[in-house]
């Protein structure tokens, strides 16, 4: 059984000042891989080798990701990588940076999973764990570990202003 901590408090870690920037969802994604196959007539595309996505600020480097749309235009998408890595700029100007082996995103439920060596990381705050579960409409976390492995967080005090 594997060890399971939830983290209500992990909105330290990914606050609400601190989004993905908003604007990054209306903006086109273009994707660019040694090779793409499309099905359109399922609305699924496999893009393998060196595979590149941006959408505004969000930049998505991985092995293979797979794609796909639901009638009610929901979007999903599986990737694998040694490793996958994202990054995107938060609307609070921060830099929100993860790193996992493979990962699952189901937009319509607003979830990003994160599997094998996982890690989330936002300014000088870390998560690290097996899978790091992250509901991108909640910011809520779950970050869980293999028998015999552990959960490992790390968060920094904030910085208190100077003008106070």
């Amino acid at each position: 059984m594997s060890r399971l901590l939830v983290l209500p408090l992990f909105a330290l870690l990914i606050n609400s000042h601190a989004l993905a920037e908003t604007a990054d969802r209306e903006k086109p994604m273009n994707i660019t891989a040694d090779n793409c196959v499309a099905d359109q007539k399922n609305s699924q595309t496999v893009c393998t080798g060196n595979v590149i996505a941006t959408q505004g600020t969000m930049n998505m480097r991985a092995d293979k990701v797979t794609m796909s749309e639901d009638a009610f235009g929901k979007q999903y998408a599986k990737g694998e990588g040694r490793p996958v890595r994202f990054k995107q700029k938060l609307d609070s100007g921060e830099m929100l940076d993860a790193e996992s082996l493979r990962f699952d995103y189901d937009g319509a439920k607003g979830e990003m999973i994160l599997i094998d060596k996982a890690w989330v990381k936002k300014g000088q705050d870390i998560v690290m764990g097996d899978i790091i579960n992250y509901n991108l409409n909640t910011e809520f976390y779950q970050a869980q570990s293999k028998p015999g492995n552990r959960v490992n967080i790390t968060i920094n005090p904030k910085k208190k202003d100077a003008a106070k």
